[in-house]
């Protein structure tokens, strides 16, 4: 991804930042948000709740390895256990699937918006399982998650930086430009990539900074203790909020939507 080309505000450089004026983009204030934890006093439920946390955390990470117990414990949820081929995701959906059916281990249940009871910016976590069971980011795949209001809009709750399809540009630590969800050029098989729309994930993004709401930022690092035999982590980097978003034209010719978020004071 090529770098922004002017300074931006709070510092930072780049080199292709200069979004077309249209009538979609808006600037919005990032004042008056939800405070992330580290602002907020502990209370003794929110310690409660961590350590639960860490209890649901110990246990998925013993259903990863012991293959025998997740394999009974999945039957016992009702869940078809999958063949031997498939030990890569479906094992951690499975694990993931065992923990939140497990009352024991029933912690952050339901997307919410804002700051995760029990966690902390910085706080590190293996695989996407862990994310989903925290109540962090609810979505194996998509590095976009959102939730429906009542009133039918969706909102985002939050964005993983996988570091896989090169989507993410870090103009600093507490500002990033996210390319938006849509087809990927390298996984389309050939078939001609396709321009991105203003729904789903996109759409609940725009309307995240139309309503000033916050996205939690989940950013992939590498991880060089090879922990759990997991040689990347998943850090939390606390509460964002969307400033700007605009169309423009990426590499392959396609539509694609950027999103500005900048970390909330």
């Amino acid at each position: 991804m090529e770098a922004l080309p002017q300074k931006l505000e709070n510092g930072g450089s780049s080199s292709k930042f200069n979004p077309p004026k249209e009538a979609n983009k808006r600037v919005t204030s990032h004042r008056n948000l939800f405070l992330d934890d580290k602002d907020r006093p502990f209370t003794a439920e929110w310690q409660g709740t961590r350590q639960n946390i860490m209890k649901s955390l110990r246990f998925y990470r013993e259903l990863i390895v012991n293959r025998k117990l997740l394999d009974k414990l999945s039957q016992e949820h009702g869940n078809i256990s999958d063949s031997r081929r498939n030990w890569g995701l479906k094992v951690h959906m499975r694990a993931a699937k065992v923990v939140e059916n497990s009352e024991k281990y029933w912690v952050n249940t339901g997307k919410q918006i804002g700051p995760i009871p029990g966690i902390n910016a910085g706080d590190e976590f293996y695989w996407r399982g862990e994310l989903i069971i925290v109540g962090l980011h609810r979505d194996f795949q998509r590095g976009i998650d959102y939730m429906k209001l009542v009133n039918g809009k969706t909102l985002a709750t939050s964005i993983v930086d996988s570091g896989r399809y090169e989507n993410v540009e870090w103009v600093s630590s507490d500002m990033m430009v996210y390319c938006g969800e849509g087809e990927n050029p390298n996984l389309s098989c050939g078939r001609k990539p396709k321009d991105q729309k203003l729904a789903r994930g996109n759409l609940a993004l725009k309307n995240s900074m139309d309503e000033k709401m916050p996205v939690r930022v989940i950013r992939r690092a590498f991880n060089d203790g090879v922990e759990y035999g997991c040689d990347y982590k998943f850090v939390y980097g606390g509460l964002y909020i969307v400033t700007e978003y605009w169309k423009e034209k990426g590499k392959f010719g396609t539509d694609v939507y950027k999103f500005l978020l900048r970390k909330c004071e």
